[in-house]
């Protein structure tokens, strides 16, 4: 992990190719822009991403650490946001909202290019937080136990909300809470049982849920920030 000052400049640059990818798209951005924009030498990006490739990974993986790490506090603030249809609502908010995220779920190849797939270096860990996260749900009793092929089911269903505006003109300008609130009305109503859940089991799901977001947005974290780079002017 880089000591506080260079993580501070790899986030200002991290910032600057961020602003740059979503106003331009990834196949119009160089290094020597971004360079420009965070106000530092080429040779400094260089310090902390040896490509491109790596440095548009290493963004797109921050918006999901930042996006766990939200999820974490409102876990930590409402226990009984891990109930699955408060779950879901509250992820598709904080998807939708990032510019970032919405373009790697609508694998927006105009804006990102080749980049919308996750690092390798965190992939088996990205799968086993998926993994864990529909264990938890199944485990504490918040999802029914009776639906064949459950997690496609649920993945299946949750995926259309973020995509149907895209697909069908006639939505594209439902705002956002409208349709998080319907996402929730569907899950709540196709994929959880019947009745409010123990809260002492929503208090453990919650908690264990943290954990395993908290275990990955490690690991993603030491992809974002690799080694101690040598230091540099900027």
């Amino acid at each position: 992990m880089p000591d506080e000052p260079n993580r501070d400049r790899a986030d200002r640059i991290l910032d600057a190719a961020a602003e740059l990818l979503v106003r331009w798209g990834s196949r119009k951005v160089t290094i020597e822009d971004i360079a420009r924009r965070a106000g530092i030498g080429k040779g400094t990006v260089y310090l902390h991403w040896r490509t491109k490739d790596s440095l548009f990974g290493a963004l797109l993986m921050r918006a999901s650490v930042r996006l766990l790490e939200a999820s974490v506090a409102e876990l930590r603030a409402d226990p009984h946001t891990v109930v699955p249809h408060r779950y879901f609502r509250s992820t598709f908010l904080l998807t939708t909202r990032d510019p970032l995220l919405s373009a790697m779920l609508a694998n927006d190849t105009e804006l990102l290019g080749d980049y919308a797939i996750s690092a390798a270096e965190t992939q088996r860990e990205a799968a086993e937080a998926v993994e864990r996260t529909f264990e938890l749900f199944l485990g504490s009793g918040l999802l029914r136990g009776d639906i064949p092929d459950v997690r496609f089911a649920l993945g299946a269903a949750s995926s259309g909300f973020y995509l149907y505006g895209n697909i069908n003109p006639e939505f594209a300008d439902t705002p956002l809470e409208a349709r998080a609130d319907a996402l929730a009305r569907v899950i709540r109503a196709a994929f959880e049982p019947p009745g409010e859940p123990d809260p002492g089991m929503v208090e453990k799901a919650a908690d264990e849920l943290r954990t395993v977001f908290e275990a990955y947005a490690s690991a993603a974290r030491a992809v974002i920030y690799p080694g101690k780079p040598t230091t540099g002017a900027g």
